[in-house]
């Protein structure tokens, strides 16, 4: 049953626009938006935030990689591949595998770039369940990875100047 503060009926003359930013902080530092949702914990001590949920890591690469034709992966057969991340966005760190079977890790910026280098079959990538939805790419195929941890998604927002519409609150 949900109170009166969670009612999605209580603000209904709050617009709602979706803001994609590739920064750490979900567009809140650059000014871009007043909430942002975020799969991160935010180490800055300028924004506060709560965990919405938990979403499913999932294993990105080419199409005709022979780990594709499986319905799901493991970290174990991916230990030996050169995976592609995105230290200051991403939410894959070397620390998903055991330390003496981690894998070589490559770094990318930008999205468009990560998806295409792995459509190459070079290298493979570790996202959350929503790229796979956002990102459907020609050449990539998406495989959820069984064993690995899932991702905290959280909505945050300035401490300091909490939306009055998001329910947050110092």
């Amino acid at each position: 049953m949900l109170d009166d503060e969670d009612d999605p009926d209580r603000h209904p003359e709050t617009e709602v626009q979706l803001v994609r930013t590739n920064s750490g902080t979900g567009g809140l530092a650059e000014g871009a938006c007043d909430l942002a949702v975020v799969r991160r914990p935010l180490d800055d001590r300028r924004f506060d935030s709560v965990v919405l949920g938990l979403e499913r890591r999932m294993c990105v690469m080419a199409a005709d990689d022979p780990l594709a034709r499986r319905r799901w992966i493991r970290l174990a057969d991916i230990s030996g591949r050169t995976v592609l991340v995105d230290r200051r966005t991403g939410t894959t760190t070397e620390e998903l595998w055991p330390a003496g079977a981690r894998p070589v890790v490559q770094e990318t910026h930008d999205v468009d770039d990560w998806l295409n280098s792995i459509s190459t079959g070079r290298c493979v990538g570790l996202t959350p369940e929503a790229t796979a939805h956002q990102y459907r790419r020609p050449g990539v195929v998406y495989r959820a990875v069984r064993d690995a941890e899932p991702v905290v998604v959280r909505v945050a927002w300035w401490r300091d100047d909490p939306h009055p519409a998001g329910g947050g609150g110092g």
